[in-house]
């Protein structure tokens, strides 16, 4: 019979947690306008930057994109037209841009070291400093495929990554995982701080468990890093031992259509949900009423890994168990035996054997997950996190921007000379797909 778990079988210092708040906050009456910069934005699986954006109490901040998926609301700064979005990829241009809207910005803060590449010439023309948050794949991915892609923006990376080193004012890792790798990857030590992106643990709490089917919930894109052909293969064998149990995968891509034949072939097909994208309020209420969370990342040919997995800690938050593997950032957001169970990278069996077993220990799979709430709320509180960037801010803006300002000024002429050639030929049509990235 399966155990009905409600709010109060949660300790109320769990339960209840919703982090540190700023006594600060409310006495503030002028925030600090800055820029926050993404090439597209806002894209659905990136959540986490319009959470941290909201987060900030002592900055005003001003989105600056290449391309807004969502017109309307909040202060967005975009070139004003098609040419001057292609321009702008092809060139980096930072005319471009509004300029004379975004002159009294302090700072400009970019998301993801390809976008911070292509946003410091216009943070050279604004003369004001970039900080660059790295998630991941821009820091553990063989920069040679970047040399090779077809996308002016990856090869810009490949390009010009030296100036973003030595011109950049801080470099914001997500993880220890991307704080090493970008001290590989030549980032001075001085300029690089680790800082946890939060959630918001007023949003995700546990729920009462409701009457329903019971399931194990996986949300990843589908993507080779993601390990989904080693959750089909582990869920194979399994599956009959829990016959009212499903496995539910949120998400989707173009390698769609292989991981459902994979599960018809293992003849799981019937005992799995492939749910597609769905929104984040409908992934929250999955999560919730999920019985494990399982996401069994492994590393890509190219060397893509994962960060840390802001999905781990949005589970923990939940009171869900977790299952993953010990790869890349993961054994930062999941304690092994504490919050939930690690395997080595493409070990179906293993996964399997874990999986299993929180689904005949209900009470170790409590254990966890009310172990993994407390983890959250002493690491992740999007209300903890965001004074630390906050205090990077006034750090970085106390040193003000780099002395040199006029390395790679030369294609931002001849962008200026030849944008009217560009506006001619360049055609509004099909430019507003960020795979022309």
């Amino acid at each position: 019979m399966h155990e009905t778990v409600d709010r109060q079988t949660y300790p109320r210092d769990v339960q209840w947690s919703r982090g540190a708040a700023d006594p600060a906050a409310a006495s503030v009456t002028a925030r600090v306008p800055i820029g926050v910069f993404r090439t597209v934005f806002p894209v659905p699986s990136e959540t986490f930057i319009q959470d941290q954006v909201a987060s900030l109490r002592r900055f005003e901040p001003h989105m600056v994109v290449r391309e807004h998926l969502a017109p309307g609301g909040g202060r967005v700064h975009a070139p004003s037209a098609a040419w001057k979005r292609r321009l702008w990829t092809l060139t980096r241009w930072p005319g471009a841009f509004p300029l004379r809207e975004l002159r009294g910005l302090r700072l400009l803060h970019a998301h993801f070291g390809l976008d911070a590449v292509m946003a410091l010439p216009l943070s050279r023309r604004l003369g004001i400093p970039l900080v660059t948050t790295f998630h991941g794949s821009d820091v553990t991915t063989d920069r040679t495929r970047f040399a090779r892609s077809r996308k002016p923006t990856q090869r810009w990376f490949a390009a010009r990554e030296s100036e973003l080193i030595r011109e950049g004012a801080a470099f914001v890792a997500v993880s220890r995982f991307v704080e090493q790798k970008l001290l590989a990857c030549g980032y001075p030590p001085d300029k690089v701080r680790q800082i946890y992106i939060g959630i918001d643990l007023e949003r995700f709490v546990p729920a009462p468990r409701r009457d329903g089917p019971r399931y194990v919930l996986c949300v990843a894109r589908h993507t080779f890093v993601k390990g989904l052909d080693t959750l089909i293969r582990a869920w194979a064998r399994i599956a009959a031992r829990h016959p009212d149990v499903e496995l539910w995968q949120v998400g989707e891509s173009g390698l769609t259509p292989l991981y459902v034949r994979l599960a018809q072939e293992l003849g799981v097909g019937e005992r799995m949900r492939f749910l597609g994208v769905r929104s984040h309020d409908e992934v929250l209420r999955l999560m919730q009423q999920a019985e494990a969370f399982v996401l069994p990342s492994q590393t890509a040919e190219d060397g893509d890994s994962e960060a840390l997995g802001i999905v781990f800690n949005e589970a923990s938050a939940c009171c869900v168990p977790v299952v993953s593997t010990w790869h890349g950032g993961i054994p930062e957001a999941v304690l092994h035996g504490e919050t939930g169970l690690l395997c080595q990278e493409r070990d179906d069996t293993a996964l399997a054997e874990h999986i299993d077993l929180l689904l005949r220990d209900r009470a170790l799979a409590l254990r966890l997950g009310r172990r993994g709430r407390e983890y959250v709320c002493e690491m992740f509180d999007i209300r903890k996190q965001t004074p630390k960037l906050e205090a990077l801010y006034d750090e970085v803006m106390t040193r003000g921007a780099p002395a040199a300002r006029t390395a790679g000024r030369e294609h931002e002429s001849l962008a200026a000379t030849g944008s009217s050639r560009s506006a001619s030929a360049a055609s509004p049509a099909g430019d507003r797909s960020s795979e022309s990235l």
